[in-house]
This record gives structure tokens, sequence and C-alpha cells, in this order.
């Protein structure tokens, strides 16, 4: 990864975390207590459940070291505030997806470090090539994560006007942000996905559809209802690539980890989507008048 796309990253990745805090009120983290269980659950079971699916996958298929590890830091990440969107169109509870969403972020500054470092040491410590400096991680997570998340909630409670009439355009650049980090990652070692582009996809593929497999026989187990099952689904597969990819900039041999992230990025966008909007039209469906 050149200098200058490593050194973009941060600020990018800071960007998209003010933008994410905007749309976090204070009372998103009250509503916990509405589900003492079912948040603590799906939050804490999703890093759980995915950082061991990653490192399995990985294990399993043989993949190269640089794609176990940034599947692992995918899983490692946080919940992605695209996973509300998900929610949204999939016809479930948006309250409950945003509730899970502000959880898994908050905690991320401590909770992201340990769980990638012990995906790390359980599936790659035998592999020289792969280093993760954990220190550094769970700095990078408080600098680009916890604190511009609690500036953007701030500047959300002391200027709610503002916020909320310029939220569209505000998500919108959040959202052209990401989309600026992934490209740049692709365009940056666009050689290395060219040559390796089968495997990368098809990793890709498969780690998304075990993503999806997961959170399915989770929030079937944990949630009541078909509307707060579809709100928590996505929160499995829609992880913080932002975050992600930040984590990826300190990791030994993190042009292939990077680059993994970028293009699992591109795969679960071009397949949640489609997802989202056939289980928001069954939903319809299912409660039409007659």
């Amino acid at each position: 990864m050149t200098a200058q796309v490593e050194s973009a990253i941060p600020f990018l990745v800071i960007f998209v975390m003010v933008v994410v805090g905007t749309d976090l009120r204070f009372a998103d983290f009250q509503r916990v207590r509405r589900y003492p269980v079912l948040v603590p659950g799906i939050v804490f079971g999703q890093w759980i459940l995915l950082v061991l699916m990653a490192g399995l996958v990985g294990w399993l298929l043989d993949l190269p070291p640089g794609i176990t590890g940034g599947a692992i830091l995918f899983a490692a990440a946080p919940v992605a505030a695209l996973s509300g969107y998900y929610a949204k169109l999939a016809g479930g509870d948006l309250a409950l997806a945003v509730t899970v969403a502000a959880m898994s972020n908050l905690l991320a500054a401590v909770v992201t470090p340990i769980a990638a470092s012990l995906g790390f040491w359980c599936f790659l410590r035998s592999d020289q090539t792969m280093a993760l400096p954990v220190l550094k991680v769970a700095l990078q997570t408080v600098i680009g994560l916890l604190l511009p998340l609690l500036a953007g909630m701030l500047l959300r409670h002391h200027a709610t006007n503002w916020i909320t009439r310029w939220r569209g355009p505000l998500q919108g650049v959040g959202a052209i942000a990401i989309v600026v980090i992934v490209s740049l990652v692709i365009v940056d070692q666009f050689a290395a996905v060219r040559a390796q582009f089968d495997q990368l996809f098809g990793a890709s593929l498969l780690f998304t559809l075990a993503m999806l497999a997961s959170g399915f026989l989770a929030v079937r187990l944990l949630a009541r209802s078909d509307e707060d099952r579809r709100a928590l689904l996505w929160g499995f597969p829609a992880r913080n690539v932002a975050i992600a990819t930040l984590a990826a900039t300190s990791v030994r041999g993190q042009m292939a980890v990077a680059t993994f992230i970028a293009i699992l990025f591109a795969t679960q966008v071009s397949l949640l989507l489609p997802l989202a909007l056939w289980l928001g039209f069954r939903s319809r469906q299912k409660h039409r008048p007659g």
C-alpha cells in the first residue's frame, strides 16, 4: 500500500465515523434497557461467531494468510451503520438495528483489538508473514472510531436542527467516503486484484454466505418476532469496513489484507442489497390485507 493511500485512510475513517455519530442519539444506548438480554447477546455473539467462522473458513479452505487475516479483521470490526439501511429495506425494527449498531461501535474500542488479536493468535500464529500490533490497533479504534463517534453524537445533540436539515447530504457524503476508501485500496492494488480476482471473489462470497447463515441461526434462536429478526440479521455480515481497513494498515502483509477487505465489502453490497429488498417485499406481501 502506497504511503499516500495509507495516510489518507485514517482521515477518511474519522470523517465517516463523525457522520455515523450524527445519526446516533444517547437514547439509542438507553434503549438497551428494553432488550437487556437480546442486544448484548447479539452484539457479543456476533464477535464470537464471526471471528471463529473467519478463522475456520480460512483454515478449512487453506486460504492465503492475507485473505484469512482480512476476514478476521472484518469480523472483529463493529456493526456498520449500513446495517440500519438494510434493516429498513427488509422491513425490520429500525430502532433495534440502530441500538445494536450503537452498542457495537461503542464497545469496539475495547473489543475489536481483543477479538482480532485472538483470531490472529488462534489461526495465524504459525505464519510469520502476518502480525497484528494489538496496542496500535487499540489506539486506532479509539482515535478512528470512539472519539469521532462521540464527536458526531455531541454535534447532533448541540446542533439538532442543523443536523436534521443536512442529514441526507451528510449520510450521502459519508457513503461516498466509504466508497473512496474501498476504491483507493482496489486501485492501489489493481494488479493484485486482477491476478487473484477469482480467489478473492470466491472467498468473499463464501465468507458472506457463512456470515449470513450464522446470522439467520442466531436471530432465529434469540429473537421472537419476524420484525426483530429482519432488523438483527444484517449486523452479522455488514461490518464496519472503514475500521477494518484502518486496522489493516497496521498488519504485516497489509496489502493482501486490505485488498481482501475491499473486495469483501463490494461483494457484500451486491448480495445484501437485493436480499434486503426481497425480504422487505415478502414482509409487505405477508401483511397485505386480503
